[in-house]
């Protein structure tokens, strides 16, 4: 009895029964150029991920320095607010980021590793350092780390730039961005 696999093998040509070498580079390359563009068309999510990542981060850090004032301000300590101007802002999270690497001095940031957290003590100031960015197209840009300060925000009406409990008008304490906002917005050289 012969089955059915055995009766269309009968009488082909072995050639047409099996991939030839042609074939197989011409599947080879159509998959290799497949990879290529999926790989060039989805590296930049990773760097909007990280970007992403930071913007939550620094969301974080202006959600927690509110509180810590709201908290101040109900103790009844709303003079030792003005303490919070250029302190590391980390430290009043619960749980740091997984990639803060603490506080730096001036000459230590050099070393600092690529995508990762410091707190720069000299320039009182949270840096986030960039790492090389995934994406082709981005790696001719030259990007400024993102760094904020921690500011307190309140009606100077000596000019004294202390804040005074009893004579000036608090307005508050802010994350202030004052380094890499281009990087941040997620804008490029080649928008503007």
């Amino acid at each position: 009895m012969m089955t059915a696999r055995y009766l269309h093998t009968v009488g082909t040509p072995r050639a047409s029964r099996a991939f030839t070498l042609l074939e197989l580079v011409v599947v080879i390359a159509l998959i290799g150029t497949l990879i290529s563009v999926a790989a060039y068309k989805l590296l930049p999510y990773i760097d909007e991920a990280e970007r992403v990542a930071v913007l939550r981060v620094e969301g974080q850090l202006r959600s927690t320095l509110m509180m810590e004032a709201a908290e101040r301000i109900v103790r009844g300590q709303s003079a030792s607010i003005s303490a919070l101007e250029g302190t590391n802002p980390v430290k009043f999270l619960l749980e740091p980021p997984k990639n803060y690497v603490g506080e730096r001095l001036q000459r230590e940031i050099e070393q600092s590793p690529a995508r990762r957290w410091y707190f720069e003590e000299d320039g009182q100031r949270l840096v986030y350092r960039l790492g090389e960015p995934y994406s082709l197209s981005a790696r001719d840009e030259a990007m400024e780390n993102p760094a904020f300060q921690v500011r307190v925000a309140f009606a100077d009406t000596n000019g004294n730039g202390v804040f005074e409990a009893q004579r000036e008008e608090l307005h508050g304490v802010r994350l202030q961005r004052v380094a890499g906002a281009q990087w941040l917005s997620g804008t490029t050289e080649e928008a503007h």
